[in-house]
């Protein structure tokens, strides 16, 4: 399926034009019998009914009658509306490739409230069963509208179920050898009836056919391929090369015309399409040690799209190995094989490369190809394409192939390998806030592992989880944490992946630290000792060291009054306040009024007295608020820290709005008063926070 474009897209081209002539201009718009019609078109869209079933369409899709047009080839890269049962008798080209809207409708055992819907994303198609049909429907990059037309026939998309391809009892399964074939073959859109198989079986010079599985861009649909198909076929002396249209290089690859679906995450695709290929396969009886040919169309190499075409083709020859499989790989010479050979050190190789180059010599044998490179039976070469070919008076559109594939080993799923984890979360949390924990998944050579769940564990309770991504590295969020402060200020964290059949279980353990905050405050204290006048005032009211790493408030009952002979304070008060999210602390302490009258000294006199202090991991902030007097004068204060207030004594010092720097935070006196034999400080405040690195 590798022509050259620009041929390729005028050969299309006369082949919808003569497909539109053979079906006559009535059969691609309006659809009449006694069960099935196309009533009005209203704006843009109009209604098709079939078995009182009524779609709402696009005006612009073709409504085919497949009762009155049996050769019509029912194609899923055109938008249509096929009625009916697809006939045994429908004519395809041999290269349609590619996925757009479209939908088949055909009629079916009566259902009445059994409604079902189910989608298969990886190929982009939903199926649907309601009262006397069933639904196919395809869809490209638009399936807002296809869920729509759905929805306008009273589907139940909107509670469609993943596709669960059933598996094929053991009785119709074929053997492994199904795929092994050394002679001629051919491929064609869709799968042929059983009487196209008998007479070209009896008269044509091929012995293998090449069967479209699935994947997004595959273009026919299939309404004869089976489990029961492929055994009767097998049975017969047939044998298969299974195709898996997979997400193309380019939109206009090959056979696209730019309506193909492409590769835009190309590892997590590439598994993806392995184990679609590997469902389909297993439910049409074609099991381990098969040969699943992944479609690449012919696209324009190099840089990014090389890179995207080889990463895609890796992981889903890695993944079918997983899985039982062998890998095979259909490309033209000029673009897949060309990077396949320039790369064979580099990447997975498939098993089997079945490759494009319609020169019409069937002969396994390339110049492009290296001939160490699938040297043991493991060719396949497409010689020539887009013919029709006569055999037993039946004729069909196909591409001629010439075979030399063995029988080869069934792939063994590898020994898991060993892995190990590395955490690289943050070293510290808070409390409140979010906490993205992190930790790569390697071998234990150090080869990154991918697409792996990994799960982790906060403290005791607090978990989620994430996916390995190309690097390993997996991540998720603790949306806020809440853990308990303990005496180290640490929390235990782990991270584990359980391990599957390619790689072993690994863990890692580590310790975090918690953020917390520490404060105190209190309204006055006193140490005097001074001419025969022993004064201690232990700090009062005094909210104690507080530790914490949650939100809360400490604030002992306030006290009326101090008086001890020569200091008098009134209304003391002190609090500490925290926070979480981040964590937070801020310590106040205030005073009404107070006055201190030592000997030898003026006489102080403050009021309206507050000192805050607040600490955080990212800010450290002090401020004090009081009204002083020095033997009943006024003095002017600007609120800078550490300003300093002569009194006229030498050896004494008097110090407003003292800010003293701790470990993590600040502590604030509004006023502290020193003298040889005194120290009196005058609402205190601290905070500090803690493990912020």
């Amino acid at each position: 399926m590798n022509r050259p474009r620009a041929n390729r897209r005028a050969a299309r081209v006369l082949t919808v034009l003569a497909a539109v002539t053979a079906l006559g201009t009535g059969s691609l718009g309006t659809a009449q019998a006694s069960d099935q019609s196309s009533g009005p078109t209203t704006g843009s869209t109009t209604e098709v009914t079939y078995r009182g079933h009524e779609f709402t369409v696009p005006a612009s899709w073709q409504v085919v009658d497949l009762d009155k047009h049996p050769e019509a080839c029912v194609r899923l890269d055109r938008h249509a509306v096929y009625l009916g049962t697809p006939s045994v008798r429908q004519h395809c080209p041999a290269d349609v490739t590619g996925r757009t809207e479209a939908l088949l409708v055909q009629p079916a055992e009566a259902t009445a409230g059994a409604e079902r819907v189910t989608e298969n994303r990886t190929a982009r198609t939903y199926r649907a069963t309601a009262d006397r049909i069933a639904v196919t429907a395809a869809y490209g990059s638009d399936r807002t509208e296809i869920r729509r037309i759905l929805r306008s026939a009273g589907l139940p998309v909107a509670a469609a179920k993943a596709e669960q391809p059933s598996q094929a009892p053991s009785a119709l399964a074929v053997p492994a050898d199904a795929t092994s074939f050394q002679g001629k073959g051919f491929d064609a859109c869709t799968a042929p009836s059983q009487a196209t198989m008998d007479a070209w079986k009896a008269d044509s010079p091929y012995g293998a056919i090449g069967i479209y599985i699935g994947g997004v861009n595959r273009g026919c649909s299939q309404a004869n391929l089976s489990a029961q198909w492929v055994q009767t076929q097998y049975t017969k002396g047939w044998r298969f090369f299974p195709i898996y249209v997979g997400p193309q290089a380019e939109a206009g690859s090959g056979s696209c015309t730019g309506d193909c679906q492409v590769i835009t995450d190309p590892a997590p695709q590439g598994i993806a399409a392995a184990d679609d290929a590997a469902a389909q396969a297993g439910a049409l009886g074609l099991g381990q040690g098969s040969v699943l040919y992944n479609n690449l169309e012919q696209y324009n190499r190099g840089g990014a799209v090389t890179a995207r075409v080889l990463t895609y083709l890796d992981a889903y020859t890695k993944r079918l190995h997983e899985l039982g499989y062998r890998s095979g790989a259909y490309g033209s010479v000029s673009s897949l094989v060309t990077d396949l050979v320039a790369n064979a050190g580099a990447v997975t190789l498939p098993d089997v490369i079945d490759f494009a180059r319609w020169n019409d010599q069937a002969t396994t044998d390339d110049p492009a190809i290296p001939a160490n490179l699938w040297a043991d039976h493991q060719r396949i070469h497409q010689y020539a394409g887009d013919q029709r070919e006569t055999h037993g008076g039946v004729t069909i559109g196909i591409d001629r192939n010439q075979l030399d594939v063995g029988a080869g080993g069934t792939p063994q799923p590898p020994q898991p390998k060993d892995t190990k984890l590395a955490w690289t979360g943050p070293g510290t949390v808070s409390n409140g806030s979010p906490a993205k924990l992190s930790a790569t998944l390697t071998t234990d050579t150090g080869e990154p592992v991918a697409e792996r769940k990994v799960s982790f564990t906060l403290g005791a309770a607090q978990t989620c989880e994430g996916t390995t991504d190309a690097q390993g590295a997996a991540n998720c969020t603790i949306a806020s944490v809440d853990q308990p402060l303990n005496a180290d200020a640490t929390v235990p964290v782990k991270a584990a992946f359980a391990g599957d059949d390619a790689y072993k279980a690994s863990a890692v353990a580590a310790t975090v630290k918690l953020q917390y905050v520490t404060g105190r405050a209190y309204g006055l204290s006193a140490a005097v000792s001074l001419l025969g006048l022993p004064i201690g005032i232990q700090p009062t009211p005094d909210t104690g060291t507080v530790r914490t790493a949650g939100a809360g408030a400490t604030a002992p009952p306030c006290t009326s009054n101090i008086s001890v002979l020569v200091i008098n304070a009134r209304t003391l008060c002190a609090k500490v306040e925290s926070k979480v999210g981040p964590s937070s602390a801020t310590s106040t302490a205030s005073l009404e009024e107070a006055s201190i009258g030592l000997p030898g000294l003026p006489v102080l006199g403050l009021s309206g007295i507050k000192a805050v202090s607040t600490s955080s991991c990212t800010a450290v902030t002090g401020s004090t608020d009081l009204k002083l007097t020095v033997a009943g004068v006024e003095v002017k204060l600007d609120g800078a820290p550490d300003t300093t207030v002569d009194l006229g004594v030498v050896g004494t010092k008097l110090v407003v709005n003292e800010q003293v720097k701790v470990d993590g935070g600040l502590t604030v006196n509004a006023a502290h008063l020193t003298a040889p034999g005194v120290d009196v400080v005058v609402a205190s405040s601290t905070t500090a926070a803690h493990n912020c690195g």
